[in-house]
């Protein structure tokens, strides 16, 4: 069994082996493992859609290559941050969000952007879809699974901390009531342990988990 993950991201691959844990370790591959590079026109109007391109075009390749072996599992995902001020932008859009600037200065926009809100209306979740090609003979059609992880949250109102990657610094997690408490439990404040045990990527891998260990008996 070969779990092959359609992303160059390193943060992402990161967190995905922080999430699945030493014992799924030796099943994780990277398109650079096996030999294959896609980057395809994410131009879906859904997470689903966009993940299921990238699924698909890694299959597709490896298909085309012969590399396809029986038991793999081809494993794309789409994430975005969705602010409901922003009519739940950036969305799918998160990773190009605002253009060709850093990612600390779209943080910063979209706090500036929102610093006249009241706190209730700082709404915003995470999102990540996982759609999963599963090869079980290379001779015949696959079997495509999708698993799905949210966390509900807020924007916060600074940016206290900058540890993990894209808008883990300002998406805080919980209520918005606990803005009052002190402390902004933002992905950056939590540190990267506890955000890989309650993030909506983990929330998603975890039911790939669950459904290996019952069907494959992993």
């Amino acid at each position: 069994m070969r779990l092959i993950f359609a992303t160059n991201n390193n943060h992402k691959l990161s967190e995905i082996k922080a999430i699945l844990g030493e014992r799924f370790c030796p099943y994780i591959f990277t398109m650079s493992d096996i030999g294959v590079s896609v980057n395809p026109d994410e131009n879906g109007k859904t997470f689903m859609e966009n993940a299921l391109i990238k699924s698909n075009a890694l299959y597709m390749e490896m298909k085309n290559k012969e590399l396809l072996k029986d038991g793999d599992f081809i494993i794309a995902d789409d994430t975005g941050l969705c602010i409901k001020h922003f009519n739940n932008a950036p969305g799918i859009f998160s990773s190009r969000f605002m253009g060709n600037i850093t990612q600390k200065e779209k943080n910063l926009k979209i706090l500036e952007l929102m610093k006249d809100l009241d706190d209730t209306e700082r709404y915003a979740f995470f999102i990540t879809k996982l759609v999963v090609i599963e090869v079980d003979k290379v001779e015949t059609d696959p079997k495509i699974l999708d698993f799905e992880g949210k966390i509900d949250g807020y924007i916060a109102k600074k940016i206290e901390k900058t540890d993990g990657f894209g808008y883990d610094p300002i998406f805080a997690v919980g209520d918005y009531t606990d803005i009052y408490k002190g402390y902004v439990k933002t992905f950056s404040n939590l540190g990267i342990d506890i955000k890989n045990k309650i993030s909506h990527r983990a929330k998603a891998l975890l039911l790939l988990v669950e459904y290996l260990e019952k069907n494959h008996k992993i």
